[in-house]
């Protein structure tokens, strides 16, 4: 195995255990900044001054957190003024990172069988080819395994 393909393979490992660990998780109602005060009861004026800032921009934090504007290093900051740390990922949506990636192989095989068939076809070369989805799994655990930095394009 290449060491890109064990790099990408350990990253996929490393974001599917993360998607399990996100399915656990559900934002809390009036935010994490709100839900972490409330459990070390710490109140804002407190977070302020540990902050250096004023009380209005914390209020500012958590409004900014509620609408998804608030910027990663503020959160950041936030977050250690609180004696915690800041966690993100971007996880899969559903399922693996393996079936994102087979998916976008089925979808670049598809296009590739679609234009091969056509071709045949005008050259009355169709007789005794495999179906369609057929070569386009096999075209697709090709495409997955030999061109893993093609897959996008």
């Amino acid at each position: 195995m290449s060491v890109s393909r064990a790099r990408q393979r350990q990253a996929g490992e490393k974001i599917d255990r993360a998607g399990q660990v996100s399915k656990t998780l559900t934002k809390p109602l009036g935010g994490w900044i709100v839900a972490f005060q409330e459990a070390i009861g710490m109140n804002g004026p407190t977070l302020a001054e540990r902050l250096g800032i004023s009380r209005n921009s914390v209020y500012s934090a958590i409004e900014n957190e509620q609408a998804r504007t608030i910027s990663l290093k503020q959160l950041d900051k936030i977050a250690e003024a609180m004696g915690g740390r800041l966690v993100y990922a971007i996880v899969p949506q559903e399922g693996a990172v393996e079936e994102i990636v087979m998916a976008q192989a089925r979808k670049k095989a598809r296009r590739i069988v679609q234009r091969t068939r056509a071709h045949m076809a005008l050259e009355e070369q169709t007789e005794g080819l495999r179906s369609e989805e057929a070569m386009i799994e096999e075209l697709a655990s090709e495409i997955q395994r030999e061109m893993p930095k093609d897959l996008w394009r």
